[in-house]
């Protein structure tokens, strides 16, 4: 099957949604795919497809940096562009594609292009709905209510809606075609290493991924709770969003090791005793909180550490971390009571060995990642098929 793939989250082997895209289309055999993108980080990387990278023109750049960037971004998000880029309708009858993919959430103008393109070629559009519309969306507010309309009008009009769980599928709303189509985390290791003896002297937590948003300030409030405490903490991501003195702190204690490749991330995590999952409490991201769901605890899966999760009870992790109580769960906001959980688990060798036996549950069962990419190919193959 080939897709032309229109995005600003382009398949590339790094982490988060760019890794599970990567995993089904590039790391597999079942699609071709060629890709436009107006991310210039895939420049940074030597991918196996052709791409075309693109932007709105010099114009809009230069308004974007200055201080008419909300302007031209809400613009953008508003319009998309007002003429499909001729090199974009060459490259799409050069490729012959089955159809066209694009991630619809959070988002974006090339959400519109694709859709641009794939009437104009009568090709069936597949939306990929990762995130609420609004995560990571550079606008005015008052422009709210005509974006989210938009974003569920294109759902809509999504010959098939790919929904990151079932939290992303109820806000959307009816579709005569949506399915939930969970991250593709990462493969169990071929030999699974064995369960370590606890306690250890000192108890190390790691977390990996996006440091920005709310992430960043809960970590730097669980240090900062923890002080003197025979716990330690690892760092890895970027874009953190913790205040400029914490952050001379971490990177001074070692705490903070930036951003590192996923390989050296799996070799790093095999290093501590447990992995930190975070989900947001304030209010401004908790529609993002109940729809997404994290790669990150699916990767956390393959890693074979006890899962600490931190979180409210309406998000979606939560929720099936209950359902297979594969993870150690505060839902307070509080970070001193998320502390006393990682001090309980810490002296619990019973409870992490039970943990890591229900997170092999739940991966087996669930999100293996051969189960969630044959859905996804069964679903693209029927849409194809039709007339």
């Amino acid at each position: 099957m080939k897709l032309l793939f229109i995005t600003s989250t382009p398949p590339i082997p790094s982490w988060g949604g760019a890794m599970a895209f990567y995993r089904h289309l590039c790391e597999r055999d079942d699609f071709q795919i060629s890709v436009v993108t107006d991310n210039p980080q895939i420049l940074s990387y030597s991918v196996p497809y052709e791409y075309t990278l693109i932007n709105h023109g010099h114009i809009w750049k230069r308004l974007a940096c200055s201080r008419f960037g909300k302007v031209a971004h809400s613009w953008s998000h508003l319009v998309g562009c007002s003429d499909i880029p001729a090199q974009i309708i060459e490259q799409a009858q050069t490729f012959g594609p089955d159809a066209i993919l694009t991630v619809a959430g959070s988002w974006s103008w090339t959400a519109k292009l694709a859709g641009d393109v794939a009437g104009k070629l009568k090709l069936p559009l597949v939306g990929s709905f990762n995130d609420w519309w609004y995560y990571n969306t550079i606008r005015y507010p008052w422009l709210d209510p005509l974006l989210e309309q938009n974003f569920k009008r294109f759902y809509r009009q999504c010959d098939l809606a790919l929904c990151t769980s079932e939290g992303m599928r109820d806000a959307l709303g009816s579709h005569p075609n949506a399915v939930v189509l969970y991250p593709t985390g990462a493969s169990m290791p071929a030999e699974v290493p064995p369960i370590q003896q606890y306690p250890n002297p000192i108890f190390t937590v790691a977390f990996g991924g996006n440091l920005g948003d709310w992430y960043g300030r809960m970590l730097e409030a669980l240090v900062t709770r923890a002080t003197g405490q025979p716990i330690a903490f690892k760092f890895f991501g970027s874009n953190p969003s913790w205040s400029s003195a914490f952050d001379t702190r971490v990177r001074d204690a070692g705490i903070y090791q930036g951003q590192v490749s996923f390989e050296q991330l799996r070799q790093e995590m095999q290093q501590v005793d447990a992995l930190l999952l975070l989900m947001g409490f304030e209010q401004t991201c908790a529609q993002i909180e109940r729809t997404s769901f994290k790669t990150k605890f699916l990767d956390y899966l393959s890693f074979r550490k006890p899962i600490l999760l931190w979180g409210p009870d309406y998000c979606s992790a939560v929720g099936i971390a209950q359902e297979f109580d594969s993870a150690e769960i505060c839902t307070s906001p509080r970070a001193e009571d998320f502390l006393a959980t990682i001090e309980r688990l810490q002296n619990r060798a019973q409870r992490q060995e039970v943990l890591l036996t229900n997170a092999q549950k739940m991966y087996e069962e669930r999100f293996h990642p051969d189960k969630i990419h044959q859905i996804f190919v069964t679903q693209m193959k029927q849409l194809i098929a039709q007339p």
